[in-house]
C-alpha cells in the first residue's frame, strides 16, 4: 500500500444553524460520497488498513477508510441504512459518558443542541460489524488537563466502552485533534492499537500508528470536492488547486 486515506466525518443531517455547516454532511450527499467510494474499489475498513500499514496484511495501494467522530443520533439514523446498502466498512468514535446524552461540549460554544446515539444504538452498530472506538469520556481538550484526568478520559472511556460492548476497543481519536506526547503516551499505555488525529494528509508506514492522519469532510463537500481531497490528501478543494500543484511541481522539475 503506498498511502492511505482515512476520511472523518461528524453529523450526518442538514444542518441546524450556519455555525454547524461546516459539520453537517446532508445525507442526498453521504450517499454519494459512499457510492463514489464503493465504485472506487478503495474502500477499507480502519483496523485492516492499519494492519497493512504495519506490514500485516493487504490493501489498495490508496485504501480510503470512514470514520465518525463523536456519535450523533443523527448519523445513526442516516447513514447506517447508507453504509449497509454499500456494505461500507466504517468506525465510530464514540464518548463514552455521553452515550444517551447530548454534545455539551459543543453546545457551551453556542452550537444547536444534538442527541447523541443510545446504548441500544451503538450496540445496534456494534451488532452490524462496524468498529466502535474510544473519543474520551467526556470530549476535553487533552491538552488542558492535568495527568490524573488525562488517564481518566483515555483508559476510563477504554474500560466504558469494553464494558458496554463485551469486546476490545482498540482504536482512538483525539477530541478537537489535540495531542502532545504526554497524550500519546498515555493512548499507547492504555492499550489501544492505534489513535486518528486531525492532522491532513496520508497515511504510509512512516505515519505513527498514534498520530494517524485523516482528512476532513466537510458539509458543501460534493463528490468532486471529495474526489480532490482524496487524490492529494487535504482539508481543503477548490477548482484552482490542481492548476497551482502540478505548475508548482513544473516549476521545481525545471529548476525554476
Amino acid at each position: 500500500m503506498n498511502r492511505a486515506a482515512i476520511l472523518m466525518y461528524h453529523i450526518v443531517d442538514r444542518p441546524q444553524s450556519a455555525q454547524e455547516a461546516k459539520y453537517c454532511c446532508p445525507p442526498q450527499v453521504f450517499e454519494e460520497h459512499v457510492r463514489y467510494i464503493a465504485e472506487s474499489g478503495r474502500a477499507v475498513g480502519l483496523p485492516e488498513l492499519i494492519a497493512a500499514l504495519q506490514g500485516e496484511g493487504n490493501c489498495p495501494s490508496d485504501a480510503v477508510a470512514i470514520t465518525f467522530d463523536d456519535g450523533f443520533a443523527a448519523t445513526f439514523e442516516n447513514a447506517m441504512p447508507v453504509l449497509e446498502r454499500y456494505r461500507m466498512p466504517t468506525t465510530m468514535f464514540l464518548v463514552s459518558n455521553r452515550i444517551g446524552g447530548h454534545n455539551d461540549w459543543m453546545t457551551s460554544n453556542g452550537f444547536p443542541r444534538r442527541e447523541l446515539m443510545t446504548r441500544e444504538q451503538v450496540l445496534s452498530m456494534r451488532d452490524a460489524g462496524v468498529t466502535l472506538g474510544s473519543h474520551t469520556r467526556s470530549h476535553p481538550r487533552l491538552t488542558e488537563v492535568d495527568s490524573a484526568r488525562l488517564g481518566d478520559e483515555i483508559a476510563g472511556s477504554k474500560a466504558d466502552l469494553e464494558d458496554l460492548l463485551g469486546q476490545e476497543v482498540g482504536y482512538f481519536a483525539y477530541p478537537f485533534g489535540l495531542f502532545d506526547e504526554a497524550g500519546r503516551a498515555c493512548v499507547e499505555g492504555a492499550g489501544y492499537r492505534a489513535a486518528c488525529s486531525t492532522r491532513s494528509g496520508f497515511n504510509s508506514a512512516q505515519v505513527g500508528r498514534f498520530e494517524l492522519r485523516r482528512v476532513e469532510v466537510f458539509g458543501w463537500d460534493t463528490v468532486w470536492r471529495l474526489r480532490q481531497k482524496l487524490k492529494f490528501g487535504r482539508n481543503e478543494a477548490s477548482l484552482t488547486y490542481p492548476l497551482q500543484y502540478y505548475a508548482g511541481r513544473l516549476r521545481t522539475r525545471l529548476g525554476l
